[in-house]
């Protein structure tokens, strides 16, 4: 019968073709464009807004879990709060941070049912994942921890197919789910 993850292994120096490569880097793209189509659009403040306000704060010195209480996990707010500290406390600076995330998100899915053996499906995969800001509308145009969570998933997803073979992809996909944990709540 054989080895069954053996179509997911690479061939051993074999280079990855340059059209799988520019597919990629294409799906990157709409996603990005998909994502930056609606980013101008009114902010959700009851979700974002928390978030934003959360993050202002921690980029002013307070501390989550001492001076700010919420139920979910600290990666949302943490990391936006350090983008405010390098880009300035405004709206769009998780935006836009939500368009690159929505890049890599398109990339991964292609990447990831390519990977599988999903030759053309590869392409519907990541065309439903760039299509998600302007269908969900507000949840992945928006800098928020369930779709950072989400993203975090898919990117545990693709590189733990990778981790087969690699340790490095091994421990990434790792990462990404003690990621997808701090975003969480953190009761129940």
């Amino acid at each position: 019968i054989g080895d069954p993850l053996a179509m997911l292994r690479p061939v051993p120096g074999a280079a990855i073709p340059k059209r799988e490569i520019a597919a990629t880097l294409g799906w990157a793209l709409v996603g990005a464009i998909a994502c930056t189509s609606i980013i101008i659009l009114e902010p959700n403040m009851v979700e974002e807004g928390l978030v934003v306000h959360f993050a202002q704060r921690l980029a002013r010195g307070e501390h989550l879990y001492r001076d700010l209480v919420f139920f979910s996990g600290p990666l949302a707010f943490e990391l936006l709060g350090a983008l405010f500290r390098v880009f300035g406390e405004q709206v769009l600076v998780g935006r836009w941070a939500q368009v690159l995330i929505q890049a890599l998100n398109a990339a991964a899915a292609f990447a990831l049912v390519r990977r599988a053996g999903g030759a053309a499906l590869a392409h519907a995969a990541a065309a439903a994942i760039a299509a998600l800001p302007p269908v969900v509308f507000p949840f992945f145009s928006m800098f928020y921890y369930t779709p950072l969570a989400t993203s975090l998933a898919l990117w545990a997803s693709y590189a733990t197919l990778r981790g087969i073979d690699s340790t490095r992809f091994a421990c990434v996909a790792g990462l990404c789910i003690a990621g997808v944990a701090l975003c969480k709540q953190t009761l129940g």
